[in-house]
């Protein structure tokens, strides 16, 4: 890769977005963030992990315009992730209009390459078309991977889609996050036994597959889903955080419908308007799932391997997240 190449980073202030940008200034790439603004406490970082950072709103098609002034490659990853909500005007607005309006600035600056990052759970609509069905969030990615897919060729830019599974890493946020934060405080009963298994990405891969797509002409016009390639169970995780923070793990199951019934009750809060209530329905859909994501493919096609799994990441996750110096794995 050459020294200095103007990249462009939409959600640069998130959990993804900020990993991306130090994969991309360690690479040599002079990194424009595109974020809203940040909060005051990170208005002045020692070290931010970019160069230039343009504050704005995806949905400002002018702000849009002088973000990708100059730049060669476009990483997407701005947008709304609230999966807990069924139905969901902004994350539909945000999401599809907003990379609407991406597309367009890009193409009009000459940029080469678009890379955007979406959701293994807009895979759900593939062979569906826009039907109605329940998420509004899975199915505003859809509808955005239609517009760059749209775009590919356009003005002789390329454009690349990665469907990542949940993200872990250090800085992340969800359903794991929210079991190691509650797991951390003794507040989470035990789980029930869960025999439903679900695919993970780690955060290093997706950042790696971003620059890899970027570079490699092969992968215009390509949708891939994106794992570890590992298969995850929330009992093993448990079990897993239990070690990590140097407790016995639990000996006996909260049954089912108890459990359920205490989630019930905490969407119930949710919608009473309860916002700290953030594990509800969803997160027992989530974990009585199978989501299982084939994703062999883009490794192959980009020649590279997942570096890691949940469980060797997870003493950093946990002292990113509680400040608890976890226990090591021998």
């Amino acid at each position: 890769m050459s020294g200095q190449a103007e990249a462009l980073v939409t959600g640069a202030s998130g959990f993804i977005g900020r990993h991306l940008c130090r994969h991309l200034q360690a690479a040599g790439c002079a990194v424009r963030a595109f974020s809203r603004p940040l909060p005051a406490q990170d208005t002045h970082p020692t070290h931010p992990p970019w160069d230039t950072h343009f504050p704005g709103d995806i949905l400002d098609p002018g702000a849009l315009e002088k973000a990708c002034a100059g730049v060669r490659a476009v990483f997407h990853l701005a947008g709304i992730a609230r999966t807990a909500d069924r139905r969901d005007a902004s994350a539909m607005q945000v999401n599809v209009e907003g990379t609407r309006n991406l597309l367009e600035a890009a193409r009009n600056a000459g940029a080469q390459s678009l890379v955007f990052v979406s959701s293994a759970l807009a895979a759900e609509f593939d062979g569906r078309g826009s039907a109605s069905r329940p998420g509004d969030y899975a199915r505003s990615k859809w509808l955005a991977e239609r517009l760059v897919l749209e775009a590919n060729g356009g003005d002789g830019m390329r454009t690349t889609i990665l469907r990542p599974a949940p993200v872990y890493g250090a800085g992340m946020k969800g359903g794991v996050a929210r079991m190691i934060r509650l797991i951390h405080a003794r507040r989470l009963p035990p789980l029930p036994r869960l025999d439903s298994r679900f695919s993970l990405a780690g955060v290093d891969d997706v950042c790696r597959a971003a620059m890899l797509s970027w570079q490699n002409p092969e992968a215009a016009g390509r949708c891939w889903l994106l794992t570890d390639l590992r298969d995850y169970r929330a009992n093993a995780i448990e079990q897993a955080i239990y070690t990590a923070l140097g407790r016995n793990p639990p000996r006996w199951r909260t049954p089912a419908v108890i459990f359920f019934a205490v989630v019930a009750l905490l969407q119930l809060g949710r919608l009473a308007g309860w916002k700290s209530a953030e594990s509800g329905l969803q997160t027992w859909r989530n974990m009585t799932s199978e989501r299982i994501w084939p994703s062999r493919e883009i490794y192959q096609a980009l020649d590279f391997h997942p570096a890691g799994d949940l469980h060797a990441s997870l003493p950093e996750i946990i002292q990113d997240l509680t400040g608890h110096q976890a226990a090591t794995r021998e």
